[in-house]
């Protein structure tokens, strides 16, 4: 039952990410139509308001799409045995880190991209060499069994 729930979970996942993708670009959307719609010009009140509702919208997807990408890849890394960069341990949040930024939304540190691309490089290097030599050796067998059957072919 752990390899079902494991792919149950991975399926959910990858639907909430592509759910959160769209709502992302229907609210740019929503937004633009709002500023056509309304001529709301840069810099009145309306137009201020109307900014920072879209962007506290944008701001909730991206921390949600952040933290969904940031737990599936220190998911991936651990069961590799891949290390995790260490987050950041202070009293007030560190906005300077190289693989870490906080999110206000949740108030937490999520991967930055380099961070996400640190892993994943590190997780593929240590795919590849687990599975490197086996893959030969497996290419070899092919190959004797291939002959032998070619040899003893009617």
């Amino acid at each position: 039952m752990g390899l079902l729930s494991k792919l149950l979970k991975w399926r959910d996942d990858r639907h909430r990410l592509a759910t959160l993708r769209y709502d992302l670009e229907d609210v740019d959307a929503a937004f633009r139509t709002k500023m056509q719609k309304e001529k709301l010009r840069r810099g009145s009140d309306e137009w201020q308001h109307a900014y920072a509702d879209y962007d506290n919208q944008r701001e909730l997807l991206d921390a949600e799409i952040d933290q969904i990408e940031t737990q599936n890849h220190i998911r991936r890394a651990r069961a590799w045995s891949v290390p995790i960069p260490s987050r950041p341990i202070s009293e007030d949040p560190v906005y300077d880190d190289k693989y870490w930024i906080w999110s206000r939304v949740h108030g937490t540190y999520y991967l930055t991209d380099e961070g996400k691309a640190l892993l994943r490089r590190e997780t593929y290097a240590e795919i590849e060499m687990r599975y490197k030599p086996w893959t030969t050796w497996v290419a070899v067998g092919i190959s004797i069994i291939s002959l032998a059957i070619s040899i003893f072919k009617p």
